[in-house]
């Protein structure tokens, strides 16, 4: 969407960081804005580092809080709940690793994002699977393996400045078409006010510890026996125009603090506004199987809620893979929680999907 309104779209693979401090020099940019992924993220501090532009991490703070292994490692130092993980660089140690395992575990890329390279394992033959897919996927061929918790997903993304959390959005993930891409979001997050302190405790304290510059701040937890352990972090806001429901929910102008933020300008006139509704969310409307989409459609129970679609495919496109591509997103308000509740638990059989022949 910003392709269109930008003075120049130039096209490159942001994950490469040459290639897009090549671009930014070449074309005399003066600041850089990172996109909702962590590529992006380690991209816009290493040229920003480079040409000493202001608005980003070190570029050794991007990777400490966006590779898996290193971020895991520094927050267990630091003893803060999260699932301990163990690290591999070689597949055989792995398979080793697995043969005493206690299961369930899960296994991960530690340089991807969307739930790119994890699966559950239940026993050694699925950990074996789940070993070689991680490794297969992972640029770096370097993997985590942690335990698997059982427990409600959630995220608190939070504006850091003077390292401070000045404004929060919480919300429960839900994915239940692909246990490791998020579907839907519904926001608040469902016993929030239990953890919310501990939470900035911890995001503060690791602010601290690395010196971390204003700007977005991202968690992303399970809580497991009224417990929060955080499983990633990230300096980003989350995917799938997730400050779009965060503006609505909070009244504070998510946007423009991050540009304010990431170009090193002035922060002390941000303002809060009016939340616009109690409870939303979003929804990436997917299919069940691959192949020519002719169009949707939406229960008028759902779509008096929705302020908000945008469309992946147009009428007779095609859907390539079915477990991580959208149809559709939608975004929706609600006033009363249980109703929000059940129509976020029900909108992949209430929403139909037209199937070409």
């Amino acid at each position: 969407m910003g392709h269109a309104l930008a003075d120049e779209y130039i096209k490159a693979d942001y994950s490469d960081k040459e290639t897009i401090l090549k671009i930014v020099k070449e074309n005399n940019i003066d600041r850089v804005v990172s996109c909702a992924n962590d590529f992006g993220v380690i991209t816009a501090s290493y040229v920003c580092e480079k040409l000493g532009i202001p608005g980003h991490d070190t570029y050794e703070n991007a990777l400490l809080l966006h590779q898996k292994d290193l971020f895991k490692g520094f927050i267990q130092s630091l003893d803060i709940p999260t699932p301990v993980s163990v690290s591999f660089d070689d597949i055989n140690a792995a398979f080793s690793y697995v043969e005493t395992a206690e299961y369930p575990i899960i296994v991960k890329a530690t340089d991807l994002t969307g739930g790119k390279g994890i699966l559950k394992a239940e026993n050694r033959e699925e950990a074996v699977f789940a070993i070689k897919n991680a490794f297969d996927r992972s640029r770096v061929k370097h993997i985590v393996i942690e335990p698997f918790i059982v427990g409600a997903q959630q995220a608190l993304v939070t504006f850091i400045k003077d390292k401070k959390v000045l404004c929060s959005v919480s919300n429960d993930s839900f994915s239940p078409k692909n246990p490791y891409l998020i579907q839907s979001e519904l926001f608040p997050a469902r016993g929030i006010e239990k953890y919310q302190s501990e939470l900035y405790s911890y995001i503060e304290r690791i602010c601290e510890e690395l010196d971390l510059v204003d700007g977005m701040l991202t968690v992303q937890y399970i809580v497991s026996d009224g417990k929060p352990y955080i499983i990633e972090l990230m300096r980003r806001a989350l995917g799938n125009q997730y400050l779009t429901v965060a503006d609505v929910i909070s009244g504070f102008p998510w946007e423009e603090a991050l540009v304010r933020a990431e170009t090193g300008m002035d922060l002390s006139q941000l303002e809060f506004s009016k939340p616009v509704s109690k409870y939303a969310g979003h929804h990436g409307i997917m299919a069940d199987k691959n192949g020519v989409i002719n169009g949707y459609a939406i229960p008028k129970s759902i779509e008096e809620h929705v302020f908000k679609k945008i469309d992946m495919l147009k009428p007779g496109e095609s859907i390539d893979d079915c477990l991580n591509e959208r149809v559709a997103y939608i975004f929706y308000k609600y006033d009363n929680y249980d109703e929000a509740y059940n129509a976020v638990m029900n909108m992949n059989s209430l929403i139909k999907i037209d199937y070409g022949e």
